[in-house]
């Protein structure tokens, strides 16, 4: 199994540089950093030890930036290292870089690019966002006694699956790793099952819960013109095999003005939504056309940029939540539910189940399974009450600190004061 994982890795490799290369200057970026993923890396060897945070996209970055936030008010004059796999993970990165903070791209898992990459930039501490095991790198941490700890973990009762599947390979990673902060009990369980000692984890609840989620761009006046009498069904974070399900249902909405808003998960994926939207005869805009064309009659925006979804979710009548309709986990249900509205979502939903359920427990959540489910529901949904809004808000409120626990606990734990 161990040759056969190193064997694929490396004939992913190319194909993955090229890839990244090609998608690099859409997200300005530089294609030549992309071999900082082989173990090429900018600038001089670093003498100053740092702490090295691994986040994967968007999601995964705003739990570290909020975990350095919090890392920076114990620590006097730390170093970070932030590292990220996708582009628009890097992207939300750079926007948020200063100068004890930088960004790299996350080395592909062989052990000798590893060992250049801690080498190279010197870390005291590796901490993995979420579910990151990778079996070279954390076999290389030990090897430089280099401590790893999972943050914010989670895993599903289908990625135990896959790990138990290969219990043999993975089972050693997982011991290897030195803490492991958990969002849940049932995660807790899941990654004892996986490997991890007992003693070597704590319930820690979700940083999730912690990041201000308020929106910072806003809209502009003639976008706030352009959707203010609409109906605005905001489907956020869609998959492929999702839209068209969406776009049928919301065909089929006899809701007076209504706008379907399609914010496809993965950027690349605007055109190819564009042309799904057209295939329906429906209107549409691009929603960075809105603020030159503030006349032009729609039926759909697809937001073909990132970082706009929480303003949409602000201004939203109604919103879906992607990666549900699809196998895929579903995406993050807590953005919308801050701004306290009404939530449908498809039945896949392990990646944030106890959030899921208890959003529906609370009346903000009601699931779906098709078109026909989808266009009823929204068709004769509420607006969320007083009551429901209270409730939520306290229930909020009560999941905060996860942040502030893990970062008090790391630096106790692992002399980094």
């Amino acid at each position: 199994i161990f040759f056969l994982y190193n064997f694929l890795i490396s004939l992913i490799i190319p194909f993955a540089l090229v890839r990244h290369m090609l998608k690099s200057s859409s997200f300005g970026e530089k294609k030549l950093r992309a071999f900082e993923k082989v173990g090429f890396f900018q600038g001089e060897k670093s003498s100053n030890k740092s702490i090295w945070i691994h986040a994967v996209s968007v999601g995964e970055v705003n739990v570290a930036l909020k975990l350095i936030q919090d890392l920076e008010e114990i620590l006097e004059s730390p170093n970070f290292i932030l590292s990220t796999t996708t582009l628009t993970g890097a992207k939300k990165a750079k926007e948020n870089l200063s100068k004890n903070l930088k960004h790299v791209y996350f080395p592909f898992d062989l052990k000798f690019i590893c060992k250049k990459f801690i080498s190279f930039y010197n870390p005291s501490i590796l901490l993995l966002v979420e579910t990151e095991i990778w079996p070279n790198l954390i076999n290389v941490s030990s090897e430089f006694k280099l401590p790893v700890v999972l943050v914010n973990g989670r895993l599903s009762d289908k990625s135990l699956k896959k790990y138990q599947r290969l219990s043999s390979y993975f089972k050693g990673s997982f011991n290897k790793i030195d803490h492991a902060f958990v969002q849940s009990k049932n995660d807790y369980e899941r990654f004892f099952e996986a490997g991890i000692n007992k003693d070597a984890m704590s319930v820690s609840g979700s940083i999730k819960f912690d990041i201000n989620l308020e929106p910072v761009k806003n809209f502009n006046e003639t976008e706030v013109n352009y959707y203010k009498e609409k109906y605005l069904f905001v489907c956020g974070s869609t998959h492929p095999g999702e839209e068209e399900i969406l776009i049928d249902s919301f065909i089929d909405l006899k809701k007076e003005n209504k706008h379907l808003v399609l914010a496809p998960r993965h950027p690349e994926r605007f055109d190819e939504i564009k042309k799904i939207v057209n295939e329906k005869n429906l209107s549409n805009i691009l929603y960075t056309e809105v603020s030159s064309n503030p006349n032009i009659k729609s039926d759909v925006t697809i937001v073909d940029v990132i970082g706009r979804l929480l303003d949409f979710y602000q201004i939203a009548d109604c919103v879906f939540i992607g990666g549900t309709l699809v196998d895929h986990g579903g995406q993050n249900f807590l953005e919308p539910a801050i701004f306290n509205k009404p939530i449908i979502s498809g039945r896949s939903t392990y990646n944030f189940d106890e959030i899921s359920k208890k959003l529906s427990d609370l009346g903000l959540l009601k699931f779906v399974s098709n078109k026909d489910e989808i266009s009823s529901i929204v068709e004769n949904i509420e607006a969320i009450s007083d009551s429901q809004r209270e409730e939520t808000n306290l229930w909020l409120n009560e999941n905060r600190g996860a942040s502030e626990f893990i970062s008090k606990k790391v630096c106790k734990e692992f002399n980094l004061i």
